[in-house]
């Protein structure tokens, strides 16, 4: 139970920092928060939706130890990196004030830094395939299972709907496609390390996971070529707007694309499934989400600590859910009956969820990413060929281990 503080006291604006969400669904718990806490006022301060623009926006802020970041929301891949700068003040007191023990596992091990909670989940995502379940239906069609089970459903379907669009994703230049590549690369039984623990992408399993990758969108024309300045709300938008057969696109979708009031063209026949595999049961989807900190240069990390706690309230986390479409990090509120009447698919990919595979976890994941972003996008432009591309990738890799450790 939260209790408001005397309105004789003065009044503290807190800043809370966040990429652009098109749900907004976080405004109406801020509201009930300051209503609650009339002596905090919270600033709300949105950076770019892009999460590459985001972490070089707040690289350069903590680097100069600007103290206008109060509360932060971190993606997974970033809490590591910023923990370790010392940009984050720990939050496992925070933590005993919650009951930590229903949150997901995976999200709350993304927030550990060298034992040490950084971060307290907020919500999560995991990539999912969204698709048009009334053309699959009219044409007699299963969800997918495998890659070559969606080839010969988009292949079908557009003999009769050839304007339409096959498969979307993101690949454009961005953190985005590396969260598409894994999934590629984990379904094709791959990985970014060997069994001895050590980086290697050159391997046949991941040369032809992003073959197939490639080969979908310039040979196959099942992923149309514009992908490859695609980010989530362009391919959003497509397949909203009924030109898609197939998306691959994060929780959130799912809200926007059944709501009337978005405009949307498909409201009522949109399926939601894993992903496919190379083959069947080989699943495979990316760890994501965001998570709320506090800058190590707040001036106000008590009252930053009262905003994160009430946004991890059972009953406010299920109205952010409700409102936004998004994964909530607290277990049980999988089995909430009002959250499985709007979601119902939350019940049936629990296990998605729960199992979403995290990308390569070390502080220096940023640099990796822009290593397989530039050589994976060279790839899939066909101006390097993917045994260059992986070969790339690894002396690169190598090359910042052995400059920085592992």
């Amino acid at each position: 139970m939260f209790t408001g503080c005397s309105p004789e006291e003065e009044i503290t604006t807190i800043t809370f920092n966040l990429g652009r969400d098109p749900t907004g669904a976080h405004y109406a718990i801020i509201e009930l928060f300051e209503e609650t806490y009339p002596n905090i006022k919270v600033q709300v301060v949105e950076s770019p939706q892009d999460a590459s623009l985001q972490h070089d926006l707040y690289v350069t802020r903590f680097a100069g130890k600007d103290n206008s970041i109060d509360v932060i929301a971190l993606d997974v891949i970033w809490i590591a990196e910023f923990a370790r700068a010392g940009w984050l003040l720990p939050l496992d007191d925070l933590a005993l004030t919650l009951p930590m023990d229903d949150f997901l596992p995976g999200p709350v091990e993304a927030c550990t830094y060298r034992d040490t909670l950084f971060a307290i989940p907020w919500f999560t995502d995991a990539g999912l395939l969204y698709y048009r379940r009334d053309l699959l239906n009219e044409y007699g069609f299963d969800e997918p299972e495998t890659w070559n089970d969606l080839q010969i459903i988009v292949d079908t379907i557009r003999r009769d709907n050839p304007q339409m669009n096959g498969f979307i994703l993101q690949a454009e230049q961005y953190e985005g496609l590396i969260c598409n590549v894994m999934e590629f690369i984990w379904s094709h039984g791959g990985s970014v390390w060997d069994e001895s623990g050590h980086w290697r992408t050159a391997t046949p399993e991941t040369e032809k996971a992003i073959q197939t990758l490639i080969d979908f969108i310039r040979t196959d024309d099942i992923i149309p070529r514009g992908v490859l300045t695609y980010q989530e709300e362009e391919s959003r938008h497509i397949f909203q707007d009924g030109r898609a057969i197939f998306l691959r696109n994060w929780p959130y979708v799912w809200e926007l694309a059944n709501n009337p009031a978005t405009g949307s063209n498909v409201v009522g026949n949109v399926g939601i499934a894993p992903l496919p595999g190379e083959k069947p049961g080989l699943h495979a989807a990316t760890l994501g989400g965001w998570n709320l900190g506090i800058s190590a240069f707040s001036d106000h990390p008590d009252e930053s600590r009262k905003l994160i706690r009430f946004f991890m309230d059972y009953h406010h986390m299920k109205q952010f859910s409700l409102e936004g479409g998004r994964l909530p990090t607290r277990m049980s509120l999988y089995k909430d009956p009002d959250i499985l009447q709007r979601s119902p698919h939350f019940e049936d990919l629990f296990e998605v969820f729960i199992n979403a595979r995290p990308r390569p976890v070390t502080p220096h994941y940023s640099q990796i990413s822009d290593i397989m972003q530039v050589n994976i996008h060279r790839a899939l432009l066909g101006r390097i060929s993917v045994r260059e591309a992986l070969e790339r990738i690894d002396a690169e890799v190598l090359a910042l281990f052995e400059r920085y450790g592992k």
